[in-house]
């Protein structure tokens, strides 16, 4: 068995690369398509336009290729491309969960903690660190391996002491999504992101840890319509419409918003509306209405929340931008509450000055 898996692997990716080899050697040399009808200025970037039509019309199943010998690898191996990492019963995990977070690393991301705080102090605000646990710490029963779930275990365990030994203010979430894990799911089982009832279970502990005082504003939770959620993960081993088959099908949810109670009041009758000084930035996980983390806080502390994390950024990039440009608060803030996944701890993109430093000399220019 051992023997056929080790065949599979090479024979799946070899016969892909053998058909790409011999469509290559079509658009050189074939009368079908040729780099010699490639037209247009190279500047301009027209020729690889239209070499990329060319390969596009000479490759028609490239696509269902990828999806079936990515289908046929999870099937005969448990594996997916590079990004994923395969575990029990159809659950994936991304590879950055095995990023491990050296001490320079996470003194840094404390060193940002601190600088931030000294600035909001300054207006009379106080920060919120909420480091979050990674889905494979998390959810460890369903996980490829125990060391990739101790591995990041530890590494919040780290974050959160030396949060602590500097002052900050910052909230352990763990336990809370141990709970839910336990009897349901804290994580989408085939999406990086945590599912509402997993953000739900945060914003109460947050609300419990007396960091942030309980506000005024009343609010009702109001579910929002189903929905279908694919995974972000299911790309890296193979298409949305096969994956069903391999039962890596879409996950319901059922997002919620938090409505102030009574409605709006509206017209001219209207009073001024309250200023809103509870700020939330960080990553997807909060950015991303579907799992209704936002909505959440406001429900779990009686506080209207500006939702200012940011999609794609990281968690750095988010609470800089709203202190480089204190307009994005219509009103200055009394809590900032900073949401940091820890698996993010180890990698050098989130810190906007190492890309600026990888490009070199003619971005910096350019600026």
């Amino acid at each position: 068995m051992q023997r056929l898996l080790s065949m599979s692997r090479l024979i799946l990716p070899v016969a892909f690369f053998g058909y790409g080899a011999f469509v290559n050697y079509e658009i050189i040399t074939g009368e079908r398509v040729a780099v010699a009808k490639a037209e247009g200025s190279i500047i301009r970037g027209e020729v690889s336009a239209s070499l990329a039509d060319q390969y596009a019309r000479s490759m028609p199943h490239r696509e269902p290729s990828v999806a079936w010998v990515g289908a046929a690898r999870y099937l005969l191996a448990s594996e997916g491309r590079k990004g994923v990492v395969v575990g029990e019963d159809g659950w994936l995990f991304t590879d950055e969960e095995q990023l491990v977070a050296d001490d320079a690393q996470i003194a840094r991301a404390v060193e940002e903690a601190v600088a931030a705080q000294a600035h909001l102090a300054e207006s009379g605000a106080r920060l919120v660190v909420v480091p979050l646990p990674a889905k494979v710490d998390i959810e460890r029963d369903l996980a490829p391996d125990a060391w990739m779930a101790e591995v990041m275990e530890e590494q919040h365990s780290r974050f959160l002491a030396a949060l602590a030994e500097a002052g900050i203010g910052a909230v352990d979430v763990r336990p809370a999504l141990l709970d839910v894990a336990s009897e349901g799911q804290a994580f989408l089982a085939r999406d990086t992101h945590w599912t509402p009832e997993g953000a739900s279970a945060v914003a109460g502990t947050i609300a419990a840890s007396g960091l942030v005082t309980p506000g005024t504003d009343e609010f009702v939770r109001r579910p929002s319509d189903p929905e279908d959620i694919e995974g972000d993960l299911v790309s890296f081993v193979t298409s949305a419409s096969l994956a069903p088959t391999l039962g890596l099908g879409p996950q319901k949810i059922t997002p919620f918003v938090a409505e102030a109670a009574g409605g709006a009041t509206g017209g001219i009758f209207a009073t001024e509306a309250p200023a809103i000084t509870t700020l939330l930035v960080g990553t997807s996980y909060s950015a991303d209405a579907r799992w209704s983390f936002a909505s959440a806080l406001s429900l779990a502390l009686g506080r209207d929340v500006l939702n200012l994390a940011q999609s794609g950024q990281g968690p750095v990039r988010p609470l800089r931008a709203l202190l480089e440009d204190p307009a994005l608060a219509p009103t200055p803030p009394e809590f900032v509450i900073w949401e940091f996944p820890v698996r993010y701890l180890g990698d050098p993109s989130i810190w906007p000055e190492e890309q600026l430093a990888d490009t070199g000399p003619a971005l910096e220019g350019s600026l």
